[in-house]
């Protein structure tokens, strides 16, 4: 018998010539111009292509192209794990094109690039094993790490001051050094970047005369601007914003949306994309913490709002609601053909759109007890919270748990868990707070579970029986009186107090404001030590024996501007000014 012939597949060669949409989606374009078909049929926005010949090389200078390469031990080690644990760690749900894709294709050709990205898995990695406490596996060690971190820091520089076309290059180190430095727990190095990496922007915005005139994603004139506004700016923004609120970074805000002669925000009609919607929606949040604090200094120096501002506050307001009416839209119109992942990812924008609610209820309520009206918010951070923690595919293991630069559930979660009074709905906070990644920026989850748990302990003891959790309890029967209510706290780590063996805990002396003579009384204070994991301590500076690290203090999330405290103007001047911000008699 004859032996059957084996068939061969027709071999034809890869084409990388597709769209970029196409690319990011990692699927075969049909290569339709001026918009391929693919997209046309998916509903998506298509986003064309690259010039002839080139790519992520395009942004390289060419002296930069084939700089020899300087192998530390345990460079490959820290490589392999960067691409497979750290890149899709830090791309979250929406920036996948830039570590999983742009981040690749540079390393391959820019030392610095590559050396950048060794450090961070270094570092991870090493983070990743303290976490775990797994002492048979061993990571290249954080001596190699920081020697990556300055040998690629010291490229950088070099070829910064020799090459002003070097900017979309130099921008993309900013942001991976700053990613290496929050791992690190280093807040003023990474708010130090952060800073680079926006006046970096806006130097390129000023030399290409690229200013955004219009809503964001529109065409851009060269590739090196598409990379940096639709790739380099959304991370900066986002570091930035979350920099400024949650720690030691500077005030100078990037804006992607262009913004009009009367300081309005211009966004799209409607939203073709999920990314659209949530750089929009940060925007938003960015331009309103910038008016707010505007409020506080012209309060500060005794000005009450000119005409002026109360039209701009106005505007924010109407803003907001038709971010709101074109995130629906959009979801009306595309939801169904999303996959679990853009699913996943609209869970995420609205996990935000929770927290910009909560931080203006903040502003609003004048009781502790008047957060029960907004019992339907904690029921949805508390939903979305679950669905997103619960995914294996993004969460297989702790590891992927240990840093996360775009969810966001410590600041929604941690209101659930202070705020809400229903004892079911606050343990489900809590307990997502353990179950959440383990630190956001510079926050860490298990420390506010710590200090929230004690705060629900302190708040419930004003009860005559205490709450257990049956079928038969009824919640309304446990709900703590105002007179009870944790208002505000103040939390200090007490020296010396670390644990080195195990898990590492410190000693806080947590002092807690209570008013029990009534939201106009005058407030009461109590302090008591509380035990604390802290997993990582934060440097801030340098000292003669090196790095200066010490355990942050927790900081009050939902702390509101000056402006909108009685006690630090009065009654009727933070009354005008609500009703200026959020329309409130």
């Amino acid at each position: 018998m004859d032996a059957p012939v084996r068939r061969s597949r027709a071999s034809k060669p890869k084409v990388r010539t597709g769209c970029l949409t196409c690319k990011a989606r990692r699927i075969k374009c049909d290569e339709g111009k001026p918009e391929c078909k693919r997209c046309k049929i998916g509903g998506r926005k298509c986003d064309g292509y690259l010039p002839a010949q080139e790519g992520m090389l395009a942004i390289v200078p060419k002296q930069l192209i084939g700089v020899p390469a300087v192998t530390l031990p345990g460079e490959s080690r820290a490589l392999e794990f960067f691409f497979h644990r750290s890149a899709p760690l830090l791309a979250g749900f929406f920036e996948g094109a830039f570590w999983n894709g742009s981040v690749l294709q540079l390393s391959l050709a820019e030392p610095a690039i590559r050396q950048a990205i060794a450090a961070i898995g270094s570092v991870h990695e090493e983070q990743g094993l303290k976490r775990l406490e797994d002492s048979n596996v061993s990571s290249a060690g954080p001596q190699t790490a920081v020697q990556l971190y300055n040998r690629a820091i010291r490229l950088v520089i070099a070829r910064a001051n020799v090459d002003p076309n070097a900017i979309p290059a130099v921008t993309m180190a900013s942001i991976l050094f700053t990613c290496f430095e929050f791992l690190r727990g280093n807040a003023p190095a990474a708010a130090s970047h952060i800073t680079s990496g926006v006046r970096l922007l806006q130097e390129w915005r000023d030399k290409t005369g690229t200013q955004p005139v219009g809503p964001w994603g529109q065409s851009h004139k060269s590739f090196e601007s598409q990379f940096m506004e639709t790739e380099l700016a959304p991370i900066l923004s986002l570091f930035n914003l979350n920099t400024c609120e949650f720690g030691p970074g500077q005030r100078s805000r990037v804006i992607l949306n262009a913004v009009d002669e009367h300081g309005f925000l211009v966004l799209a009609d409607k939203f073709e994309d999920l990314r659209e919607a949530r750089v929009a929606l940060v925007d938003l949040v960015t331009s309103t913490s910038v008016l707010f604090s505007n409020m506080d200094e012209s309060v500060g120096k005794g000005q009450l709002p000119d005409t002026n501002l109360v039209t701009v506050f106005s505007g924010m307001r109407n803003n907001l609601d038709r971010w709101k009416a074109n995130f629906e839209n959009l979801v009306d119109r595309k939801g169904a053909t999303w996959d679990k992942a853009q699913r996943s990812a609209a869970d995420n924008i609205r996990i935000m759109w929770c927290s910009t609610e909560i931080g203006i209820i903040s502003y609003t309520v004048g009781t502790e007890t008047a957060w029960d009206a907004h019992r339907d918010s904690f029921e949805q951070t508390l939903r979305l919270s679950e669905s997103l923690i619960s995914d294996t595919d993004r969460y297989p293991d702790d590891l992927s748990k240990t840093l996360s630069l775009d969810l966001g559930l410590i600041f929604p979660l941690h209101a659930v868990a202070w705020k809400c009074r229903w004892p079911r709905l606050r343990r489900r906070g809590l307990d997502l707070l353990l179950r959440s990644p383990k630190r956001e920026w510079l926050l860490e989850a298990e420390r506010y579970h710590a200090l929230f748990t004690r705060v629900m302990e302190f708040e419930e003891s004003a009860l005559s029986v205490p709450f257990i959790d049956t079928p038969d309890a009824d919640e309304e029967d446990f709900l703590p009186p105002e007179h009870a209510r944790i208002h505000d706290f103040y939390c200090q780590p007490l020296p010396n107090t670390t644990s080195r063996t195990g898990n590492k805990y410190t000693l806080h002396a947590v002092t807690f404001e209570t008013k029990p003579d009534g939201p106009h009384g005058e407030p009461r204070y109590h302090t008591e030590c509380i035990r604390m994991p802290t997993t990582t301590s934060q440097i801030v500076g340098k000292g003669d024996q090196g790095d200066v690290e010490v355990i942050a203090p927790l900081t009050n999330l939902l702390s509101i501007k000056q402006w909108a405290k009685p006690e630090l103007t009065d009654m009727q001047t933070a009354s005008l000014l609500k009703g200026v911000v959020f329309g409130l008699d």
